[in-house]
């Protein structure tokens, strides 16, 4: 069971059941769900706030990887992290906020997608935790550029010949 709640527009949450039901407790996925939330609102408060120590105790002690915009995709704690000291450690960095979470668990995984704007740029941003023993912990970020509105709308007259969107992939 994939537990879903779209917490932009507040709707309510939804379950998505296909025979492979991972947890059959609602009450569960619904604090999971609060859960998962509260650990993406923590990242993006240390984010805002540059704190290191923050953003290091809220990522995963165990494999994560990290795809900061335009750059390579990082693995390994080590060098996630190195990037965050550095991203925070920027006093020239620009402020961020965020908005449109969209969170969903599934047993011990949890992922948010919402996006995010870093002075004049909005990204799409995915990230995945996990259960452990300490609560949900960050185990990947990844943030992509989303294209102007303008774009969005000039790409939306196009369609192949079953009436589908344009992809990249």
């Amino acid at each position: 069971m994939v537990k879903t709640q779209a917490l932009s527009s507040q709707a309510p949450e939804t379950d998505t059941s296909e025979g492979d039901e991972v947890q059959g407790d609602a009450a569960r996925g619904d604090s999971d769900v609060q859960a998962v939330l509260a650990a993406n609102r923590r990242f993006f408060q240390a984010f805002a706030d540059r704190d290191v120590a923050g953003m290091e105790a809220l990522w995963f002690q165990g494999e994560v990887r990290c795809v900061h915009p335009g750059w390579p995709a990082l693995h390994g704690r080590d060098q996630v992290m190195r990037s965050w000291r550095e991203l925070l450690g920027n006093p020239r960095s620009p402020g961020i906020r965020h908005q449109g979470e969209q969170v969903s668990v599934c047993g011990d995984v949890g992922w948010v997608v919402c996006e995010e704007f870093v002075a004049n740029t909005a990204l799409v941003v995915t990230n995945l935790f996990v259960r452990t023993v300490a609560g949900w912990r960050m185990t990947h970020h990844q943030a992509t550029p989303i294209s102007s509105a303008a774009a969005f709308e000039d790409a939306s007259a196009y369609e192949d010949e079953d009436g589908r969107p344009p992809t990249l992939h």
